[in-house]
């Protein structure tokens, strides 16, 4: 019989050569490499935003313990501002990412307000922030006129436990005052016990430690009414800022200058010292309103420390806008493009957030893309804001905003364009004002008259050009 070829032995001892190289331990060829395991998701972080109600930007740093307890452990962002300075319009701007003239909601009174928003609530924070896994609380102030239309036990979309502050007088923020309970309305008196800020941060607390053990992230909307008016504090802090007054500023009490001021500034008059007075004495009790807000925020971040959470939380704190106290002779105004209306305070701690000062301009639009962002959560394409994560992350943007639209429907309309060096404003009287910021912080030289009108001509296109925006083209990349 005829041997077999060696081309095709080959194949069979090349084979069993490999296995005995193999069983000696002798080198072969290497083994496929592994699959690669997947990158593990971070973890969703939780969030918490605290949301006073008119708080300048100049009171704020006067309350060194919140400095300690949210600045000085994050970011300050230095210019923040509200692209409408008025509660209703600002709340839902920072719920929805929009400016006021996409969301619609203009005023503080129906048909605007509460009633207004109830179109945009199926698209908000809680909404996008539930679908995406978190659990969800509001506990405070919604927005105003809530619940108008409605009955005292609606709890809009979103919300997994709700602490609403029903009603939208000027008294009852702080006692004798009304909630909605998680669909239940309940009265609440004049007892110490009662007052609104120490009972919202119980209910905090609590939805905290509520959520120890659970797998979900929590998303926290704390909306205390301090400073509003009327102001009332604890017995405990009648003794604070016994010697505090409204800023002595130079735009306060505003002479001669406000002959460039529009009609509705020149209209108001000197102050008397009954009235310089009047503004000393309530920003004392701004002052020692805001003292059991900052008690909140520690509750808040011992609530979060207890249960494991504060290390993975980022919490935020900010103002629906600020408020004129003395300034240009204005008191207790807002609703306005001066400084003091429409900028506010923005700080933000949590885990790589680097400490320090940012003084880009960013918006109260920029809140709802933030905090999605932070989520892992797509932003909608309705969103005009831009997301504030690279500086939290410190890796500022090559490019940020140049320019923020300022707008009011509600006593107007009128208009303002701030960039990083000039404040534009377009009065309702259509009485114009140009503001150098770098070497006139204090908006008391109107150089309106002194500039070429193509100029002024320049600020009217570029405010129109905003008043079209919608989402990406909002947001001057």
């Amino acid at each position: 019989m005829a041997s077999p070829s060696l081309s095709h032995a080959l194949p069979v001892l090349t084979a069993a050569a490999l296995s005995l190289v193999a069983a000696c331990g002798g080198s072969g060829p290497a083994p496929a490499p592994a699959a690669p395991s997947p990158t593990p998701t971070p973890p969703q972080p939780n969030l918490v935003v605290v949301l006073t109600d008119d708080l300048d930007f100049p009171t704020a740093p006067r309350l060194t313990r919140l400095a300690d307890l949210v600045a000085s452990q994050g970011l300050a962002f230095t210019h923040a501002y509200i692209t409408q300075p008025l509660c209703a319009p600002s709340r839902a701007s920072i719920l929805t990412g929009q400016y006021s003239h996409n969301h619609g909601v203009t005023g503080n009174r129906a048909p605007s307000g509460f009633v207004a928003f109830r179109k945009q609530e199926a698209d908000t924070l809680a909404t996008w922030l539930k679908a995406a896994g978190y659990r969800t609380s509001l506990v405070g102030k919604y927005i105003n006129d809530y619940a108008t239309g409605a009955d005292d036990s609606y709890i809009p979309p979103g919300w997994d436990d709700w602490f609403g502050h029903l009603g939208d007088t000027e008294d009852g923020r702080y006692f004798d005052y009304s909630v909605n309970d998680n669909g239940n309305a309940v009265a609440y008196d004049s007892k110490a016990e009662d007052y609104s800020v120490d009972v919202e941060t119980a209910r905090a607390v609590s939805f905290i430690r509520a959520s120890a053990g659970r797998p979900e992230p929590i998303f926290l909307y704390l909306a205390p009414e301090s400073p509003h008016t009327p102001a009332s504090s604890p017995g405990r802090y009648a003794y604070d800022f016994r010697d505090a007054t409204c800023p002595r500023v130079p735009s306060f009490n505003e002479g001669r200058s406000v002959e460039s001021k529009p009609s509705w500034i020149r209209q108001i008059g000197p102050l008397t010292s009954a009235q310089i007075d009047g503004c000393d004495t309530l920003e004392v009790h701004r002052l020692r309103s805001m003292e059991p807000v900052q008690d909140e925020i520690a509750a808040v971040r011992q609530a979060l420390a207890d249960t494991g959470r504060l290390d993975t939380t980022y919490l935020f704190f900010t103002s629906d806008n600020g408020l004129l106290m003395g300034q240009h002779r204005a008191v207790g105004i807002k609703g306005n493009a001066y400084e003091e209306a429409a900028r506010v305070p923005l700080s933000v701690r949590g885990p790589g957030v680097p400490t320090g000062a940012v003084d880009q301009l960013v918006l109260n639009l920029d809140l709802a893309p933030t905090l999605l962002e932070l989520a892992g959560v797509p932003v909608p394409g309705s969103v005009d804001g831009r997301s504030l994560v690279p500086f939290l992350h410190g890796t500022p943007p090559s490019s940020w905003r140049s320019e923020a639209l300022i707008e009011n429907w509600a006593n107007g309309p009128w208009w303002a364009l701030r960039t990083p060096d000039f404040s534009y404003i377009h009065n309702s009287t259509d009485e114009l004002e140009l503001y150098d910021m770098k070497n006139d912080p204090y908006q008391l030289k109107n150089l309106r008259d002194t500039v070429d009108p193509s100029v002024l001509d320049g600020y009217e296109q570029r405010i129109k050009a905003l008043f079209s925006c919608r989402g990406a083209s909002c947001r001057d990349d």
